[in-house]
């Protein structure tokens, strides 16, 4: 009779071990699932739209909240100035960017997707009147405006480079550098497509000419202290993937 009671006793204590164990599972379960992945972005107009006291939008936010929700995933978007939000990848307190290879502080910290998600087109700007500059070569010797913050997917170190004899003039705003172009302040000005074509809308620059100097692809950008990081990597990719195959990120 002690012996059964002892068995007994044991088999009651394996089912309360083993119903621990479940509990802990579900509820490790329960934390990774609300576990918010922090998505991080700054104002790149019509990319990422960040102002004050308003929900960061944009073209790519639209489809990065596509791709999460395909996943399932929980999410949260916050804006920062360019240099901090590297920092932030680099150093794990933002998860996610969708942006250029180049960058010097992400290099070695960060993981790229293997697809690229879209692609932006950087082009050099000047006066009617200006000689143009069509290649990359062409912006040895020259003065050049751009935007401050901005890698230009690795453009800027090359423009810093003593050899090439460039002089980089950095403005804090697309309007600003468009204003200091304008007024004859340098005869080139480096920058985006879509931003330059809106700056243009309110600065007019009559004879304003424009040349293609890099399509600069866009890719999934993951900080590798990013718990589960090439995993999570794997699975956004391939709901982008899906989605473009299901025609729902067609603006791409």
């Amino acid at each position: 009779m002690k012996k059964l009671n002892t068995v007994f006793i044991l088999l009651i204590f394996c089912v309360l071990l083993s119903g621990n164990s479940i509990f802990a599972k579900e509820l490790k379960a329960e934390q990774v699932k609300t576990e918010q992945i922090k998505i991080g972005v700054f104002n790149f107009q019509p990319f990422y739209i960040v102002e004050e006291n308003q929900e960061p939008s944009g073209i790519l936010i639209d489809y990065i909240k596509m791709a999460f929700e395909r996943c399932n995933l929980p999410y949260s978007i916050k804006g920062y100035p360019p240099k901090r939000l590297y920092s932030y990848l680099a150093n794990g307190e933002s998860d996610i960017f969708l942006g250029v290879k180049g960058v010097p502080e992400l290099e070695g910290n960060v993981l790229y997707s293997n697809e690229k998600i879209t692609e932006i087109d950087l082009r050099i700007y000047s006066r009617q009147e200006t000689v143009p500059v069509k290649t990359k070569e062409e912006m040895k010797g020259k003065r050049i405006l751009t935007i401050k913050g901005y890698s230009y997917g690795g453009f800027i170190q090359y423009m810093e480079n003593p050899a090439n004899n460039i002089i980089p003039d950095m403005t804090n705003t697309h309007e600003l550098a468009f204003k200091k172009l304008k007024f004859q302040r340098a005869d080139y000005l480096l920058d985006y497509s879509y931003p330059s074509e809106k700056a243009l809308k309110a600065i007019i620059i009559p004879g304003i000419q424009s040349h293609s100097i890099s399509l600069l692809d866009v890719f999934l950008i993951v900080s590798k202290k990013t718990a589960n990081a090439q995993e999570l990597l794997t699975r956004l990719e391939q709901a982008f993937i899906d989605l473009k195959k299901e025609g729902k990120l067609s603006g791409l």
